[in-house]
């Protein structure tokens, strides 16, 4: 398979990052309610935090036992001592029954199909808006302390024809491309407005890159891309392959929102940080790793570009290391070992028929 050179930089962005110099501590925070637990994000941050000690309230429209199946985190977590889960829809529910004595909220319940929000699946995105606003004014009232709620880097605009490869920083220009980046941003907006006007409340709304692991939707690129290598099954590269991307394994995410659960921060302040993995590498560049770890190439059949996709998502993390002490650890050759390593317990990854496009990543 001739898949052309690596991008410039890929192969030094591979290499290990500094020691972490900003050890993460949670001794201060008390109950943290999760929504979207069942979630691909929602459901490893649930895991990771009650693995700490912590004590976790998952909410979650979906029953827990829509991803409780062997090789899904829900199936790790609903075992976990100090977690409890709660089935609502945050749009019709009484939000502020359900804080009580919650100090943090991590929001992280949202539509996730890019694609879809084109057509009439925007009636979810418009849902997901409304279900921030009302957990934002629940939040409100019951003196949450911090607010942690998941933005995308898909509200970025397009990439900068005269400087391509430059990383995107938080104070870059918004300019979604697509009614999913669009949702995303009133969300993340709506957080920043009502966290400004607190006694009580921070905020920090992380936009999310590109994430691929354990219990990740088999569409997207990664997961599919592994599965085509194993199979031998064609798939779409759309656009040409080069532009660059910010490749980021769920640990790292995890880390960055426990971090911004963490972070000391005075009543009133909002901040936008972007979260993001080790390696940036183009999508061609992500196929030659995967038969690298495989051993069998991925059979791409080149397509056109894609409505709404962003042409390049390389992040900036200055911000995040400085307010977070968030510096990303899995380069992507190593998360690639990891999810290939278990993809065959992956259930869905491999009883879903690849039919539909593959999404890059969404959040």
């Amino acid at each position: 398979m001739a898949m052309g050179s690596s991008v410039a930089g890929s192969a030094s962005a591979e290499r290990r990052p500094a020691m972490d110099t900003h050890p993460l501590a949670l001794d201060s925070v008390g109950t943290v309610l999760v929504t979207g637990a069942c979630g691909f994000i929602g459901s490893h941050v649930c895991l990771e935090l009650v693995r700490r000690g912590m004590r976790v309230i998952g909410v979650d429209v979906r029953p827990m036992s829509w991803g409780i199946r062997p090789g899904h985190v829900l199936g790790l977590l609903v075992r976990q001592p100090g977690f409890e889960m709660v089935c609502t829809d945050l749009a019709g529910a009484q939000v502020t029954a359900l804080l009580g004595d919650v100090d943090v909220v991590v929001h992280l319940a949202a539509a996730t199909d890019v694609a879809a929000s084109w057509g009439e699946g925007f009636t979810e995105h418009t849902a997901s808006v409304l279900a921030a606003q009302r957990l934002l004014m629940a939040c409100e009232d019951a003196r949450v302390r911090r607010l942690v709620v998941a933005s995308s880097a898909h509200v970025y605009g397009p990439v900068d024809r005269a400087n391509p490869d430059a990383p995107v920083g938080e104070d870059a220009p918004v300019e979604p491309t697509s009614p999913y980046g669009i949702a995303k941003l009133a969300a993340e907006r709506l957080a920043l407005t009502y966290a400004r006007r607190s006694t009580s409340m921070s905020t920090v709304a992380l936009r999310y890159f590109p994430a691929f692991g354990g219990g990740v939707n088999p569409r997207m690129v990664v997961p599919r891309w592994l599965t085509a290598s194993r199979d031998g099954t064609p798939v779409p590269l759309f656009g040409d392959g080069t532009a660059l991307h910010t490749w980021t394994d769920i640990s790292d995410l995890v880390e960055a929102t426990l971090r911004a659960v963490a972070v000391s921060l005075e009543p009133g302040r909002a901040e936008v940080v972007n979260a993001a993995g080790h390696t940036v590498a183009s999508l061609r560049r992500l196929a030659e790793l995967i038969e690298e770890v495989t051993g069998r190439p991925v059979p791409l059949e080149v397509a056109g570009d894609r409505a709404g996709d962003a042409a390049a998502t390389r992040a900036d993390l200055t911000r995040a290391n400085a307010l977070l002490g968030f510096v990303p650890r899995v380069p992507l050759k190593e998360g690639l070992e990891r999810l290939w390593g278990r993809l065959d317990t992956e259930p869905v990854a491999r009883a879903l028929p690849f039919t539909s496009s593959p999404v890059p990543g969404s959040n």
